[in-house]
């Protein structure tokens, strides 16, 4: 039944609710509190439904100290992330993320060597790479030529094969590696995190963002975090495919920050430039 309190009851047939005469004030702020403990109930259980992933690792001697920077995030996250390791190639990660049920993925975080075109992963056992990449161009560029029909390259993925449906409308990607930011690489303004956002929004999750380092990301330069965290030097926010801000903050990127500037985007229209917006 609609109504979430007693207090509602009225206005849903159209006449003055007589409850508020029959309890004293004392009683009534006191079952106005109930409804709000009610209401933050609520959505704590439907947060908590919500899955944040965290994938780690894919390199030669680094999968340690990727671990360790996503073990950080982590403790951020209330440690609520499941925590996978990156054993093969960006396919095995597409098919994970693609599993989840509809709606279901708040954040994934990725730790992993990178630049503006793929998360970098070592080779395959014939010694092909296997990474997941920008567009399908970039992954059979790198794939087996030997191999018979179009996809020369299966281990590797590219973005466009992940299932966005599983994403919830406000989810954030979070890639900590080098350059997925990056606006001066091949593809010009386009590149891991931009496309990554923009197949979000094509998919309808219009409040999504993507977030990559503008350049080098190293885990040790910060002054306020602790421990190896890359979550410091200029990173850049993509949403649509376009920029929306960027940043120079420490630490985690809010939600409160993010819906800031969504909304300014969403008043100001075409006139939003969002390569001039920054928090800095």
């Amino acid at each position: 039944m609609p109504g979430s309190n007693i207090f509602d009851l009225g206005d849903q047939f159209g006449v003055s609710s007589p409850f508020g005469d029959w309890l004293s004030e004392s009683q009534q702020a006191r079952a106005a509190e109930a409804n709000r403990r009610a209401s933050i109930a609520s959505s704590s259980a439907q947060t908590a439904s919500y899955k944040r992933m965290m994938f780690y690792g894919g390199s030669k001697n680094d999968d340690d100290l990727f671990g360790r920077a996503a073990d950080n995030v982590n403790r951020d996250y209330g440690t609520k992330a499941q925590k996978i390791q990156i054993t093969a190639g960006g396919q095995k990660i597409v098919d994970k993320i693609n599993a989840q049920r509809a709606g279901n993925i708040q954040s994934i975080d990725f730790f992993a060597h990178g630049n503006e075109v793929s998360l970098l992963f070592k080779p395959d056992a014939n010694g092909f790479y296997q990474e997941l990449y920008l567009n399908d161009a970039e992954e059979q560029s790198e794939g087996n030529p030997a191999l018979s029909g179009t996809d020369k390259n299966k281990n590797g993925a590219d973005v466009s094969e992940i299932n966005y449906s599983v994403f919830t409308n406000s989810a954030k990607i979070e890639i900590h590696g080098c350059n997925a930011g990056s606006i001066t690489g091949k593809y010009g303004s386009t590149n891991l995190a931009s496309e990554f956002s923009r197949l979000l929004h094509a998919a309808g999750k219009t409040r999504a963002v993507v977030v990559g380092h503008v350049d080098f990301a190293n885990p040790n330069n910060h002054r306020t975090l602790r421990g190896d965290d890359y979550r410091h030097g200029v990173r850049r926010i993509f949403h649509g495919g376009d920029i929306l801000f960027r940043t120079k903050h420490e630490g985690r990127i809010t939600a409160t920050m993010i819906n800031k500037y969504l909304d300014k985007k969403a008043r100001l229209g075409s006139s939003y430039n969002g390569a001039n917006e920054k928090t800095w």
